[in-house]
C-alpha cells in the first residue's frame, strides 16, 4: 500500500497512550515493532508467540499466512514482549488457551475467531484519528510503513537492510515504501548551487 503514511515517534507514543484496550495496544505495538502486514498479524495464534507462559524471542509468520508465500521471522524487542505478556495474561484470564487467535474478536462468544482485516482497519483508523492522523493515508499499512521508516533511520538509510527487514524480494518494493521520505532529496536539490 504505497499511499499509506508512517507515523512519527511522537505519534506512535500518542496513539499507544490513546487506547486502554490491551488487545488494541498489543496489535499496534507488535505491528510497529515487527512490520508484519495486518493479515500476517491476524493469522497469529497464542502458540506462535508464547510457550508455557514465556514469550518467544522471535515471532514467525508462516509462509501460508504471508502475502508473498514466504515466511518471515522477526526479533521481538522489549516493548513488543511486554505488550504480548499483558495480552497473553488477559487471554488466559478469559479462559483461552494457546490455540486461540492472538487478536481475538469480541464478536465471537467462543473466543476462537480473530478480528477481521476490516474490523482491524476500522479500529486503527479510529485510533489514528484520535491523534489527528486522518484520511486515506493512515490505514493498517501505516504500522508497516512506520516500521520501515524506523529501520531506515536506525540503519543510517541502508535501504538493503530495510528490504531484508520487510521481507521484500525486490528493492523496488522497498524504494516505493520509502517514497514518503523525499525531504532528503529536497534538501540535496536546495544545496546544489553552482
Amino acid at each position: 500500500m504505497i499511499g499509506a503514511n508512517p507515523l512519527t515517534r511522537e505519534q506512535v507514543k500518542s496513539v499507544l497512550k490513546a487506547t486502554t484496550s490491551i488487545r488494541e495496544k498489543t496489535l499496534l505495538t507488535v505491528g510497529f515493532c515487527t512490520g508484519f502486514r495486518i493479515s500476517e498479524l491476524l493469522s497469529l495464534k497464542v502458540s506462535d508467540v508464547c510457550t508455557n507462559g514465556v514469550i518467544h524471542n522471535h515471532i514467525n509468520v508462516k509462509a501460508s499466512n504471508s502475502k508473498t508465500k514466504v515466511g518471515r521471522t522477526v526479533l521481538l524487542n522489549s516493548d513488543a514482549k511486554k505488550a504480548l505478556t499483558r495480552l497473553i495474561e488477559w487471554l488466559s484470564a478469559k479462559g483461552l488457551d494457546n490455540t486461540a487467535p492472538l487478536f481475538v474478536s469480541r464478536k465471537h462468544t467462543n473466543g476462537f475467531a480473530a478480528i477481521t482485516r476490516q474490523q482491524a482497519g476500522r479500529l486503527l483508523k479510529e485510533l489514528f484519528a484520535l491523534i489527528g492522523a486522518v484520511g486515506s493515508s493512515y490505514s493498517t499499512h501505516t504500522m508497516r510503513k512506520t516500521f520501515a521508516k524506523a529501520i531506515y533511520d536506525a540503519t543510517g538509510g541502508k535501504i538493503e537492510l530495510v528490504q531484508i527487514a520487510l521481507g521484500h524480494k525486490s528493492i523496488t518494493s522497498t524504494v516505493n515504501y520509502l517514497s514518503f521520505n523525499t525531504s532528503s532529496i529536497d534538501h540535496a536539490i536546495h544545496a546544489m548551487e553552482f
